[in-house]
Formats: structure tokens, sequence, C-alpha cells
């Protein structure tokens, strides 16, 4: 009885011992298999040139070939891997890189290559996460100096209207506004204008009214800001009454 069950355990263990080295075997075939099949699509006379592109610093070229070998035939496994490497490796596109990555291994599950690309992949998130980070402090910072600057525009505004004795619905709107009639004591449309360079009464009676000779309409509308007929200042903001 005994010697029957040291032959039955001895059996067993004979049997598991042959079930596991042909599982070996099989694995290492799979492996083996991946890696030919692997070298054979590196060895594809495109796959060659897009490496050689890459080799030249023509990291361009060499993407737009591996995207046009997968646009062909995206089973082209070692293309994936290729591709993620270079998007990787210059850093312009993660997201690119995890997905050829992970497309690379759904192609070949058994590669020896899958701890190394895993790694690649995790790093690659990480950068990501860095980067939508840093992205959103910088616009944290732009919003913080558009507020600043927001507040300035508005002093300077305000200082403009106490200088210039601009009342703030001309700065606030481009339409023609009411404005105080020159002879009649009505209201008449005017426009706001700012005075450039060589401006003068004349030359602004010319432009609007084609008559210099009714600089006075001009004046008389602005003569509340103004010490003389010739005092125009460039930046200055005058109304432009119509006749």
């Amino acid at each position: 009885m005994i010697f029957e069950r040291s032959i039955y355990k001895l059996t067993v263990r004979v049997l598991v011992s042959v079930i596991s080295v042909v599982i070996l075997i099989a694995m290492e075939g799979c492996v083996e298999k991946v890696g030919v099949t692997d070298e054979l699509e590196r060895e594809h006379p495109e796959m060659m040139r897009a490496r050689e592109m890459e080799e030249a610093g023509d990291v361009r070229s060499a993407r737009n070939l591996y995207e046009s070998i997968l646009d062909r035939d995206p089973t082209v496994a070692r293309a994936h891997f290729a591709l993620a490497y270079l998007l990787d490796k210059s850093g312009e596109d993660y997201i690119g890189a995890i997905y050829h990555y992970r497309r690379y291994l759904v192609l070949r599950p058994n590669t020896e290559k899958r701890a190394m690309i895993e790694s690649h992949i995790q790093s690659d998130m990480l950068a990501l996460v860095g980067i939508v980070q840093s992205e959103h402090q910088t616009l944290k910072i732009r919003a913080a100096n558009l507020q600043s600057q927001t507040v300035q525009l508005r002093s300077a505004l305000a200082a403009v209207r106490a200088k210039y004795g601009v009342p703030e619905s001309l700065l606030l709107t481009s339409e023609p506004i009411d404005a105080p009639a020159v002879t009649t004591g009505t209201k008449s449309q005017a426009r706001m204008v700012k005075v450039e360079k060589a401006d003068t009464l004349k030359k602004m009676a010319a432009k609007y009214y084609g008559d210099q000779g009714l600089w006075r309409e001009i004046y008389e509308v602005n003569k509340k800001k103004m010490k003389s007929p010739g005092d125009l200042r460039v930046g200055q903001i005058i109304l432009v009454p119509e006749l």
C-alpha cells in the first residue's frame, strides 16, 4: 500500500514537471515568434527608411512615414512601437505615444518588452499631469495680470474723463451722441474725435464739413476745454457736431 502511494506521488510529480516544461516551451516559442515577427516588420523597407530619417534628425518626416504605414495597415505592431518611441523621445505628443504603446501591447501581448513599455506609459502619463498643472498655473497668472490691467485701464479712463471733461457715455459707445447745439440751444448729433498730429480746427472743419470756414462750429462746442482756437493737443478728445 505504501509502495503504491509512493508510485502515485512520483507519477504526479513527473506529470507536473512535464506540463511545466511544455508550458515553458510554448511560452518561449511565443516570445521567439514575437521577436521574429518584430524583426521582420522592423526590416521592412519603409520602416528602415523612416528609421534613417529619424537618425538623420528629420523627426517630422519619420513620423509622417510611420503614420502612413499605419494608415495602410494598422496591424503593423512594430510601426506602433517605433512611432510611440519617437513621440515619447521628442516630447511633442505624449498622448499619441501612450496610444501607440498600448496598440503595440494589444498586437504583441506576449512581448518581452511589456515591462519597459508599461514603464514608458506611466512616465508619459506623469508628464501629461505635469503639463496640465503647469498650464493651469499659467492661466491663473494670466487671469491675475488681466485683472490688474483692467483696474489700471479704468483708472486711466477716469483720468482722461477728468482731464478733458469728456462725459462717461462718450467713452463707452462709438454711436453718435447728443451734444449741445452751437446756436439754437437744441440738441444735435455729434461725434467724438481724437486730435492727431498737425490737426487744426480748420483742417477738421474741412474734413468733416467740407468747408474750413466752419471751424467755429467745432470751437464753440469745445471752448470750455480750450484756451484758444489753436489750443489743440495730440491725443485730446473733442466733439465735432453735425450741422
